[in-house]
């Protein structure tokens, strides 16, 4: 379990409860909304469980669910997901600038690193990130050194 910051406090969030806001706000970014079935094709689980986090996730006050008509998240909800979907796109750019090419295995080494970083590590990604933007020159000579071309 990890602590996220929401509205100003730390709520305790799972792993999976992080998963399925985050498929959640990029459906609904992708498409307009968001439905059982939608969820459970993306993370690979079958509808009943996405129904039991579904309830779980609204009685949290993250999402809005009426059975049969379809769920929203709330304005909560909505602002972890987008925070949730900018630290994922954070440590995928962060890989790439590293020298990772191959997508899927970037995912997966997001999928399996993301819930652990803390607000203020993924600041300092961010920071080293816009560093290098600025800063190409150091940039390649640590590229250079790290392939071995010292």
């Amino acid at each position: 379990m990890v602590l996220t910051c929401r509205g100003g406090s730390l709520l305790s969030t799972t792993p999976s409860q992080e998963d399925y806001i985050e498929t959640i706000w990029i459906l609904i970014q992708d498409k307009g909304y968001a439905r059982v079935t939608d969820i459970a094709d993306r993370l690979g689980i079958n509808n009943a469980s996405v129904s039991k986090m579904i309830q779980k996730l609204d009685e949290d006050g993250l999402l809005v669910y009426e059975r049969y008509r379809g769920l929203n998240l709330t304005e909560e909800g909505y602002s972890l997901g987008l925070q949730l979907s900018e630290r994922h796109r954070t440590l995928e750019e962060f890989l790439r600038s590293m020298g990772m090419t191959n997508s899927h295995e970037i995912n997966k080494t997001v999928e399996g690193i993301e819930h652990y970083f803390s607000t203020d590590a993924l600041q300092r990604i961010e920071n080293l990130m816009s560093f290098i933007a600025e800063n190409p020159e150091w940039w390649n000579k640590f590229s250079d050194w790290s392939n071995g071309k010292k």
